[in-house]
């Protein structure tokens, strides 16, 4: 199946990101079917609304046990943008892998949608799914911006050296080899990029700075090799930090292969479910994409999608925002009232001012039942 190539349109192309959505085929427990309409609620108002140009599922998409199940997965999870016409990319997460259903049967099944712009460039690689997608100007004429889906693996194999793997050697050397191709093709530029891959860099952990002892109610701990100290966002860094990035406890480079080659003006991630936070590391946008999805931990009603907005006759100039559940008007029927008005960080706030006034509580009936014992002691001498 050959795709149309991508164009920008009156001058701008947009792309929109689905993080995290972990759908499964299971329906039957835990109020499956009321948080699938919320998820699917998002992505069809999302879609609408904003009118992507391109939709990109940032991995941990889909699970199942046969490929019977992962055809009515998969499907159920590309309606809301394959009804609308509007084309659809995908990278692949640590949990796609942790079901009966192999990655390149899962590819299979996204391409047997007309809008599924999916491949994978090479079967040599580390991974799968690893490709380039190239934007082109409005008339078809020329190439403007680059798109690379980068296959960012699953668990390391050596778990004393870290949890998480990075992006391998060999798909760095082929992102750098491509690179140069099609900058030899744009007259020996590199043609401006962005990246797309689940797991994050851990130059994450340059958009943050060490919290001081008062303010860990509103810090993170960070992930492993980062857990020894509590985060938070720097000021000039947007968006939310909701837990520790859960990055490789090892770098693999490839951040420093961006910097080396010039042509990704900004990369962007899924894994971590409650950030959308975006700054910028020596001049390269790291953002992170919310869940979109209902089905996992996520932040109350603050699920959402990320809108990336690209310049034809500026493409270096990247913006970009999150829209949440609630900015589309919508309003949830899996969460319960204070699950729908309350954030995450909030929620953890008021457990440990609960927690403290049962603390105090709990000191004063000591201290009280300690001086009733005292006079009774005294009275008895």
């Amino acid at each position: 199946m050959q795709n149309e190539p991508l164009r920008f349109k009156d001058g701008k192309f947009k792309i929109m990101l689905l993080g995290d959505l972990h759908d499964c085929y299971d329906m039957k427990n835990n109020n499956a079917a009321e948080k699938m309409d919320d998820t699917l609620a998002l992505i069809g108002k999302a879609v609408k609304e904003l009118k992507p140009d391109l939709v990109i599922y940032m991995g941990d998409n889909a699970r199942a046990s046969t490929e019977y199940e992962m055809r009515a997965v998969i499907s159920r999870i590309t309606y809301p943008v394959s009804v609308s016409d509007t084309p659809f990319d995908l990278v692949f997460g640590n949990h796609d892998r942790e079901c009966e259903v192999d990655l390149p049967t899962q590819l299979k099944l996204y391409r047997e949608h007309e809008n599924c712009y999916a491949f994978n460039a090479d079967d040599g690689l580390s991974g799968y799914g690893n490709h380039n997608l190239v934007i082109k100007s409005g008339d078809g004429e020329k190439d403007i911006f680059n798109l690379w889906f980068i296959d960012s693996h699953s668990l390391y194999s050596d778990r004393s050296k870290s949890y998480y793997d990075a992006v391998h050697e060999d798909q760095i050397e082929w992102y750098k080899k491509t690179a140069k191709e099609l900058a030899d093709k744009n007259g020996g530029k590199v043609l401006p990029s962005l990246l797309f891959q689940h797991i994050p860099v851990p130059e994450e952990y340059e958009l943050l700075r060490e919290a001081k002892p008062y303010e860990k109610l509103d810090s993170v701990q960070g992930h492993k090799t980062y857990s020894d100290k509590y985060y938070m966002l720097k000021p000039e860094v947007e968006g939310y930090l909701g837990e520790g990035p859960a990055v490789p406890d090892f770098n693999s480079g490839e951040f420093a292969a961006w910097k080396e080659t010039g042509d990704v003006l900004g990369a962007f991630f899924g894994h971590d479910h409650m950030n959308d936070f975006a700054g910028y590391v020596d001049g390269i946008l790291l953002a992170q994409c919310k869940t979109a999805g209902f089905r996992v931990y996520t932040d109350g009603c603050r699920s959402g999608v990320r809108l990336i907005t690209l310049e034809e006759n500026n493409p270096e100039n990247v913006q970009t925002r999150m829209y949440h559940f609630k900015d589309f008007g919508l309003k949830s029927k899996s969460l319960d009232p204070y699950m729908r008005n309350v954030s995450d960080r909030q929620d953890m706030k008021l457990k440990a001012a609960g927690s403290a006034v049962g603390a105090v509580a709990a000191v004063t009936a000591a201290a009280v039942a300690a001086n009733k014992v005292l006079k009774k002691t005294k009275k008895s001498k």
